[in-house]
């Protein structure tokens, strides 16, 4: 029988040890992958509710141009479509649409309703706010204003 060398003994079950390391940062390195893939997917969620938001709000004003009355009801029911749990809010003005008062800006006040009638010239401010299922924490808001005028 041939007598190992010591620095061969030394030596053994490295090869076990380098396969378990491997095996580590191969698995981190999926976990990262798997948490970037989900941040992506909420990312895509976010964006489609931003651009529901903006599509119901460039329909809305599209009808405010094109005639005198609107119902924002209606606008209001097709909006929980696309968006569900969503409110939007039109006021007949130039404002921002916020949560909180600001020391500078002109706060929205005084929400149309119903049926509205659209003067020419007419400012007209179409707030959406609407929460994240994934994030509750953190309210979404769009906001999108127009002069509509008539010839």
């Amino acid at each position: 029988m041939r007598a190992i060398h010591p620095a061969a003994q030394r030596q053994q079950g490295s090869f076990i040890i380098e396969a378990i390391i491997s095996l580590l940062l191969f698995a981190v390195g999926l976990i990262s992958m798997m948490a970037l893939s989900v941040q992506a997917l909420n990312q895509v969620g976010q964006s489609k509710a931003r651009n529901d938001a903006s599509y119901a709000t460039g329909e809305l004003i599209a009808e405010m141009w094109v005639s005198n009355t609107v119902n924002l009801g209606t606008w209001t029911s097709r909006l929980q479509t696309a968006i569900p749990e969503a409110t939007g809010t039109v006021y007949l003005a130039n404002c921002d649409c916020v949560e909180t008062n600001v020391v500078t800006g002109n706060v929205c006040s005084g929400a149309a309703s119903g049926t509205i009638t659209i003067a020419s010239p007419q400012p007209v401010t179409v707030c959406v706010s609407w929460t994240d299922r994934k994030d509750p924490g953190t309210p979404r808001r769009y906001q999108t204003s127009s002069m509509i005028t008539r010839n």
